[in-house]
């Protein structure tokens, strides 16, 4: 009798030690992940700092240079503005890589804030895109995440366009080029689709917006 109590004594705190022992490689494993997405993330937030740090006209000297060309599958240079930014997309594929880690919400902000290069100029179709790949994208992902209230006001200053323009600057701007319809098609589909799963008291703003445009170019 005392040696079958004595066996299940046993075998509990066997499997006790065995479930401590998995807990801690587990635990043990989210430390090394939280610890490589904390520093990749930081790699790219510092270059940001640094590449707007450089100065226009000195670009091509030394040591700004050589630095620019160290880093250049990771940068992009912006035309019109004439300053280099991190590439979003290493942003969002650093969330991806890590999205069940807690620090994956802040790297999709980061993704959503950061710079674009070029300039849509008033030009319907790319103020929507931008968007869509921006604070759409983080909504997309995150709909009751940190961010997401600020996620959902950001865009109100590119679909504000539209109602501020006279209907001859309308024309204009919703003269769609070759190629760029189903495009705008589907970011109106796809921003609907996001706005409607928020639950804020701009929402129906939004989404009148988007309305409004989409139907100022029928």
């Amino acid at each position: 009798m005392a040696s079958a109590i004595s066996k299940k004594v046993l075998a509990h705190t066997l499997l006790i030690a065995a479930s401590i022992l998995v807990f801690a490689g587990l635990s043990a494993t989210q430390t090394a992940a939280q610890s490589a997405a904390s520093k990749e993330y930081k790699r790219l937030v510092n270059l940001q700092a640094a590449l707007r740090k450089i100065p226009m006209d000195r670009q091509n000297k030394e040591p700004h240079r050589s630095f620019l060309k160290r880093n250049d599958k990771d940068i992009v240079y912006s035309e019109p503005a004439g300053e280099w930014y991190v590439r979003s997309d290493r942003f969002w594929d650093l969330q991806k890589k890590y999205k069940t880690l807690p620090i994956a919400d802040q790297i999709a902000w980061t993704a959503a804030e950061n710079q674009l290069p070029g300039e849509c100029e008033g030009y319907i179709p790319c103020h929507l895109s931008v968007v869509r790949m921006t604070y759409g994208e983080y909504l997309s992902l995150y709909p009751n995440g940190k961010y997401s209230r600020k996620a959902f006001k950001r865009p109100s200053s590119h679909l504000d366009i539209w109602p501020m323009m006279r209907s001859r600057q309308r024309k204009t701007m919703m003269a769609i080029e070759a190629g760029d319809d189903a495009e705008f098609t589907k970011a109106i589909k796809d921003l609907r689709g996001i706005f409607s799963k928020t639950k804020y008291p701009e929402t129906a703003k939004a989404l009148a917006q988007l309305k409004q445009i989409e139907e100022g170019y029928k």
